[in-house]
């Protein structure tokens, strides 16, 4: 069974949303930071690891 909200707790339920919204309106910037700082990252990976795979690759058939 479901109480009604006294209008107190309403408040404090918006002030607390308002608080989330403003949060993550800054924290925002250092996420995509951090995001575009990952991606470069695997992409950094993902080169490393092709020219080892085709290193590995063409070693055979050098040697056969």
């Amino acid at each position: 069974m479901s109480l009604p909200k006294e209008p107190r707790q309403k408040m404090i339920n918006i002030m607390y949303l308002v608080l989330t919204a403003l949060l993550a309106l800054n924290v925002s910037s250092e996420i995509l930071n951090a995001f575009k700082t990952v991606n470069k990252s695997l992409e950094n990976t993902n080169t490393t690891v092709n020219k080892s795979t085709e290193n590995i690759m063409a070693s055979p058939r050098k040697n056969g």
